[in-house]
């Protein structure tokens, strides 16, 4: 065997440790440029014993940086740098709605107008909150209707509702939306 050829191979492995090892220690890619030049010493090395031999060497040094490449993808989130560098797999907003979800269905008072954002009071806490497009003026009693994302969405109670609280065999509460859909099909159906 050529010592060109040998030569071309070993540094085609160091390269590949290169790559492996700059997942582990942070170098701001300076160990990534000496497996560049590692790679591109290998394919110079080979060329200079051969043109099928450069041809060759060049071909394993592209699939072993590919191959090297996909390792280092798998492997780099579940080292060290790569758990504090990648955001935790968990949706924040997932965990914000999480500790909302036990607010739906409890009444409040509405602590500013919801226009239609605003300020809702549930259990002596305040919260930001949005009413499904219509207006509710402060003092006004409300129901939270659901979280979406981080968004508490309520409704106001209607008045004959409004002096008995939620109760375990009242699973339909009577809750007043806007009017706005049924007022436009009534004026583009005249």
């Amino acid at each position: 065997m050529d010592p060109n050829t040998l030569w071309a191979i070993v540094l085609i492995t160091i390269g590949a440790a290169l790559i492996i090892l700059e997942l582990f220690i942070p170098s701001g890619g300076l160990i990534g440029i000496a497996a560049v030049g590692c790679f591109i010493g290998a394919v110079y090395l080979g060329y200079q014993a051969g043109q099928s031999t450069g041809m060759f060497i060049l071909c394993a040094s592209v699939i072993v940086v590919g191959v090297m490449i996909y390792l280092a993808l798998k492997i780099w989130p579940h080292t060290a740098m790569g758990k504090n560098a990648l955001p935790p797999p968990e949706d924040p907003a997932g965990s914000v709605t999480r500790s909302l979800e036990h607010l739906v269905g409890l009444r409040g008072i509405s602590t500013s107008d919801l226009m239609p954002n605003g300020r809702i009071e549930i259990d002596g806490k305040s919260h930001d909150a949005v009413s499904r497009g219509m207006i509710i003026e402060a003092g006004t009693e409300i129901e939270v209707l659901s979280i979406e994302s981080n968004r508490i969405l309520v409704g106001q109670v209607k008045a004959a509702q409004a002096g008995s609280n939620s109760e375990p065999g009242n699973p339909q509460p009577d809750i007043e939306y806007s009017s706005f859909e049924d007022d436009l099909e009534q004026s583009l159906g005249d």
